[in-house]
């Protein structure tokens, strides 16, 4: 079992809220929850859904301490292209330096806190310097200061600008996936991920693309609420029956798979009657494209992976496209959301590719329909009295289980 642990950390009478109130009450409730076996696990009560108190302590625990996808590296090729996330509040840039180096830099202005991108920073773009439009400061693509106009008089602007620059946060690249993360001492991202890699096997997303982004813009959800819909496969069967469950049915999930509380997946194999092919002992799934991806075995080809790493990331690799979600909790009822599609560079310039790529787009796009009208809903029911405590939860639902374990021992630092 993964003990992995950035730093010490508090038990959960010492968070927040010195051992009283909601908060504290949630907590020792999680932990007592997360210690369980698997057959014995439950539903987590739905205040953990719109608590302000917990989930002010999820951004300091979780999101400004872990590694959170935001860009793919193909998305800045070039010196000067960025790309523009908020996470938690806290608005960064992932741009590529004159040097060809990725960084990440805080959006906010040194001088008096203006988006250096404007009011209405565009997602992504290329510049040759960001130039705050408050009182036009700039800086170099490194985030360091090259002008700020009429501040010659100032003495202490003279003897601090040499060391005025935007802050710069920590970047990981991951199969082809830029990570940040915000805290200076996490432990790096690529040894916590060597299972994942094993598992992706043939599945190098490195030479892969994004081909398309849908934005599903923010949701009045809390965030915990979509990763629990979106890591299980036991809601096949009813929020998806009209789309997943006919060629990738609820029976046929694979659940068993990983301990680690930092990530886990499922295998999610095609059935008989929606195959698309048969080969060796395998029922193939069904490709949008003429071809599968090279390397992939017949058994790589008989089901989609869905693989999470906590907190937000989430990827279902499939044998033609994988597709990528990502997600930023923007409250403690809300998150913004895109779903990107991937394909091998060698699929590009098929004559097929853009139909195959449209018809990938409009089944995820139908899904995530699906998810959203049920977790909108669920999010207007989680205060009723019913929801002050869950009940038991299939063994299909063992990423549930998991994503709780991962939640107690960061907000906790419970060893469960």
């Amino acid at each position: 079992m993964d003990r992995h642990v950035d730093g010490p950390m508090p038990v959960a009478s010492d968070l927040h809220t010195n051992g009283h109130g909601p908060a504290s009450a949630l907590l020792s409730r999680l932990v007592e929850l997360a210690s369980r076996p698997l057959d014995e696990a439950e539903a987590l009560p739905g205040a953990m859904f719109y608590d302000p108190d917990l989930y002010e302590l999820e951004v300091e625990r979780i999101f400004r301490k872990e590694w959170l996808y935001v860009a793919r590296v193909e998305e800045l090729p070039k010196a000067g292209d960025y790309v523009c996330v908020e996470v938690a509040g806290e608005p960064i840039m992932v741009v590529r330096g004159a040097d060809g180096q990725i960084r990440a830099l805080s959006r906010v202005c040194l001088h008096k806190y203006a988006d250096v991108l404007g009011d209405e920073a565009m997602p992504c773009g290329n510049v040759e310097r960001f130039l705050c439009p408050y009182h036009s400061w700039s800086y170099g693509l490194d985030g360091n200061l090259t002008g700020a106009p009429f501040m010659r008089d100032s003495k202490l602007f003279q003897r601090e600008n040499d060391t005025y620059r935007l802050p710069e946060y920590r970047v990981a690249i991951w199969q082809g996936f830029v990570f940040v993360n915000f805290d200076p001492d996490a432990t790096e991202l690529a040894p916590r991920l060597t299972e994942v890699e094993e598992v992706l096997g043939g599945y190098n997303l490195a030479d892969w693309r994004i081909v398309d982004r849908i934005d599903w813009g923010e949701t009045p959800v809390n965030w915990k609420l979509v990763m629990d819909n979106g890591r299980e496969c036991y809601h096949h069967q009813g929020t998806h029956k009209h789309s997943l469950e006919f060629t990738w049915p609820t029976r046929l999930v694979e659940t068993e798979t990983t301990d680690s509380r930092e990530w886990y997946y499922q295998r999610i194999m095609a059935s008989p009657e929606g195959a698309g092919g048969h080969e060796e002992e395998f029922d193939l799934t069904p490709l949008a494209t003429s071809r599968p991806a090279p390397g992939l075995s017949a058994y790589q080809r008989s089901h989609l992976l869905l693989i999470g790493i906590y907190p937000t990331f989430f990827m279902v690799p499939g044998p033609d496209l994988t597709v990528v979600f990502r997600y930023f909790p923007t409250g403690p009822e809300s998150h913004r959301m895109d779903i990107g599609l991937l394909a091998h560079e060698s699929h590009l310039d098929d004559p097929d590719f853009p139909a195959a790529k449209d018809a990938v787009r409009e089944l995820f796009r139908q899904v995530q329909e699906e998810d959203s009208r049920q977790i909108l809903a669920i999010q207007g029911t989680v205060r009723s009295e019913v929801a002050r405590r869950g009940r038991a939860l299939s063994t299909l639902e063992r990423p549930s289980w998991q994503f709780q374990r991962y939640l107690a021992h960061r907000l906790t630092g419970a060893d469960v």
